[in-house]
């Protein structure tokens, strides 16, 4: 795992939401701080390091699920988007931060921003998934990169709760 120095100097190459976030992180417990190749082969490495955190966290099966599912698609889209034709390097953090202890997640990249097309068939769904599994996600594209960061609240809202999936039967008095 990279020092405090390195994760100092690499957040100061962030945008403004993603430094602040490395600002506020709790470092006293569980964080991932890995920088590794842009590669299919890494995505598993990675997947790997947050579930293996999720669960150092404690935090419930189907919460850390959703953190896992909505990291794993930021990563690929970094690997698959980021740098066509060339290799490259993407960053990951995840920590919690002060003083809620909220769950945070950075993927950054070096390379560049290509927009989804407009109509991506069967594929392209992976801003919309980020999106819907996190409470908070944000995007951000610079010359330096693009920045992603999902965020949770410190223990998950009532969404893992399935009482509210349940179908309410009508009952009729006839």
């Amino acid at each position: 795992m990279p020092d405090d120095q390195s994760l100092n100097a690499w957040a100061r190459t962030l945008p403004p939401a993603a430094a602040d976030v490395v600002a506020r992180s709790d470092l006293a417990h569980p964080h991932v701080h890995m920088r590794f190749p842009a590669t299919p082969a890494q995505v598993g490495v990675a997947r790997a390091q947050v579930t293996e955190w999720t669960r150092r966290l404690g935090l419930p099966t189907v919460h850390g699920q959703d953190i896992v599912l909505a990291t794993d698609e930021a990563i690929s889209n970094a690997v698959e988007h980021a740098y066509p034709g060339d290799s490259g390097t993407l960053t990951l953090f995840a920590a919690r931060i002060q003083p809620d202890h909220a769950v945070r997640i950075i993927v950054s990249d070096e390379g560049e921003w290509r927009p989804p097309p407009e109509n991506p068939g069967f594929r392209g769904r992976g801003l919309v998934m980020m999106e819907r599994l996190a409470e908070v996600f944000e995007l951000a594209h610079t010359p330096l990169g693009t920045t992603v960061v999902l965020g949770w609240p410190a223990t998950p809202d009532s969404r893992a709760d399935d009482s509210d999936l349940a179908v309410p039967w009508a009952t009729h008095d006839q």
